[in-house]
């Protein structure tokens, strides 16, 4: 019997970061600290991420794989840049290096974020509501 395994993020709860790059970083570093350094590569967490995802949602076919009649949600990363300077590996610098910038994300193919920037909301608007929201509830609870 095989048991299906996913990656995935759910804001706060997920060290405050919602971030699933770093969600397939600390799984690949926690199965290699426990199995060894070839325990799990990059482009199996990566899977886990992506593929896994898809399959323990019971959604393989729409989504996790880049291919025709799939939703077109899409993320790009630049690892162009000083960081990832001379990187051999493409797969190993977005899991292992420094969190690289977000050129471009789409959801359902349609641009969401833009040269790392949120294009659908006005972010700096939307850090003050929070914020407020954030005060108004610690003033609550005292």
């Amino acid at each position: 019997m095989r048991a299906r395994v996913g990656l995935g993020v759910d804001g706060a709860a997920s060290n405050e970061a919602g971030s699933l790059l770093e969600e397939v970083r600390h799984a690949l570093l926690f199965a290699r600290a426990v199995g060894g350094p070839t325990a799990l590569g990059v482009r199996d967490a990566l899977e886990l991420a992506t593929m896994g995802g898809a399959a323990v949602l019971g959604r393989a076919d729409e989504i996790g794989s880049v291919e025709p009649g799939k939703l077109a949600d899409l993320a790009l990363w630049r690892i162009d840049g000083l960081a990832h300077a001379d990187v051999a590996d493409p797969v190993a610098a977005l899991v292992l290096g420094a969190p690289p910038p977000l050129e471009l994300l789409l959801v359902n193919g349609r641009p969401v974020v833009e040269h790392d920037r949120v294009r659908t909301v006005d972010e700096d608007a939307l850090a003050r509501e929070a914020a407020a929201v954030h005060r108004a509830l610690l003033a609550k609870a005292g």
